[in-house]
């Protein structure tokens, strides 16, 4: 998934998966500039996808996905311009798949690797809700992945639906990894496979800081509007809607604070909320920036 990349940080996400010699999927998100495209001219298991504009992450997600189903394939590794995959990663874990083929739990929706932060720029550890045995799940089970990294099932993506294009951005894979468990799929953390992955921009001189506040204004409408509308769906347990509305709760006052209570941010925050409560979705107005 690419959206306005940089030519070494998109070097970076290639050279790997080329070495392993994957076929490539690439969904670019609006207009590529010469410099990338020439370096994905130079890679001969790309198959290109091009949107005239920005159609959304969901829109990239079902739009590769539906390509690698229809060359025939029965995984997807998902990945977008903020991860760093090291070779071998698709194999370490299409092996931990087959471990978990064999054990009495739901059958995978999707397996993904622990993402690790960059430690010198501020970045907060990633966290994990975790499953437990409990729970009548295999270890690493967890309620949901981040989208990158994810290896996904193409027999499992058919079963649970495509990912919601309506969201355009944030909570795509919160919701998707939550519809797939409520439809007898599981979600998995391969513990020990870990690969590098940045959220937001980094923090001013390291100091460790929360992810609303790295983003920018229009990443913040998403995760306010997209967690807020996530309450009503049934799929989605109560007390992760719980969890969730302490959340937008907190990430609109820190937004709030953060931003001295101007008019752009306060606009922004009442936006978001209210787009979330009446349900609407879709890409952001135009008046947010």
């Amino acid at each position: 998934m690419l959206y306005r990349p940089d030519a070494g940080v998109l070097d970076a996400l290639l050279t790997p998966l080329e070495a392993d010699g994957l076929r490539l999927f690439i969904f670019a998100n609006g207009p590529l500039d010469e410099e990338i495209e020439r370096r994905l001219a130079r890679s001969p298991q790309a198959a290109l996808i091009r949107a005239p504009e920005n159609m959304g992450l969901g829109h990239g997600l079902n739009a590769v996905t539906e390509a690698a189903a229809a060359e025939g394939f029965a995984f997807v590794l998902l990945l977008d311009q903020d991860s760093v995959p090291t070779s071998g990663m698709a194999d370490a874990l299409l092996a931990h798949l087959g471990a978990l083929a064999a054990s009495p739990t739901p059958p995978p929706a999707v397996i993904g690797p622990r993402l690790v932060s960059p430690a010198e720029e501020g970045y907060l550890a990633p966290w994990y809700s975790r499953r437990t045995a409990k729970d009548g799940v295999a270890e690493g089970a967890v309620d949901f992945l981040s989208t990158s990294g994810s290896l996904v099932s193409l027999a499992a993506w058919q079963a649970v639906g495509p990912f919601r294009a309506d969201y355009f951005i944030d909570g795509i894979d919160v919701e998707w990894c939550f519809r797939a468990w409520n439809r007898g799929h599981g979600c998995y953390l391969a513990e020990e496979v870990t690969m590098p992955h940045r959220w937001g921009g980094a923090a001013e001189n390291g100091k460790r800081q929360p992810q609303i506040l790295r983003q920018s204004p229009l990443r913040s409408y998403y995760y306010l509007r997209n967690g807020l509308y996530g309450l009503r769906l049934a799929h989605i347990p109560w007390s992760w809607r719980l969890r969730t509305a302490a959340r937008v709760t907190a990430q609109a006052a820190l937004l709030l604070l953060a931003h001295r209570f101007d008019r752009p941010i306060r606009r922004l925050v009442f936006t978001a909320l209210r787009d979330g409560l009446q349900a609407r979705l879709g890409p952001a107005p135009p008046d947010i920036a």
